[in-house]
């Protein structure tokens, strides 16, 4: 993974309080996840940070869109996304993740790197089965030729005589 400044939060020198941060995660933030199956997005994220003396509050909103490609017919769409989520981040002797929603820094450490949380939230948005949306009539809205090869092969596909063979013994039972 390639690393950006832009996503370092300055937690060492910052001020006991709120501060809000305001990100856009679009084609150059996903591409800097080698293995991502997201390549591009247009993706708003309001963080809310409140400095405490013990520890950081982080309160994450993302709303916005990412291309995916269709699971039916493999075009690529943009799939609407929104949500929120919180991390806390408590200050010890070492970094350590106690939980998914809790991390220890290190005292002294300066700045923390909020780029794979933006990229983990994000992701977990998309829904498990991504298909285009319907239109107004309430048809498909995928490639029509996909779609109509994937109907011939349907009618083309023969029974295997061997399950055949078993579904007869089930019968007699």
């Amino acid at each position: 993974m390639k690393h950006s400044r832009e996503y370092l939060l300055p937690v060492g020198g910052l001020s006991l309080g709120k501060h809000d941060y305001k990100f856009v995660l679009d084609r150059a933030f996903f591409t800097m996840f080698e293995y991502s199956e997201i390549k591009n997005g247009n993706v708003e994220v309001d963080l809310l940070l409140n400095k405490q003396e013990t520890m950081i509050e982080l309160f994450f909103k993302i709303k916005g869109e990412l291309e995916v490609a269709c699971d039916r017919c493999a075009d690529e769409f943009f799939e609407p996304i929104e949500g929120e989520n919180e991390m806390i981040l408590k200050f010890g002797e070492t970094f350590e993740e106690e939980s998914d929603e809790i991390t220890i820094i290190p005292v002294l450490q300066h700045q923390f790197d909020i780029s794979h949380l933006l990229y983990e939230y994000t992701i977990l948005l998309l829904p498990l089965r991504k298909i285009h949306p319907e239109d107004a009539q309430g048809n498909s809205s995928c490639n029509p030729d996909v779609i109509e090869r994937l109907n011939q092969m349907k009618h083309l596909e023969t029974a295997d005589p061997r399950w055949e063979a078993l579904k007869n013994l089930k019968s007699k039972n």
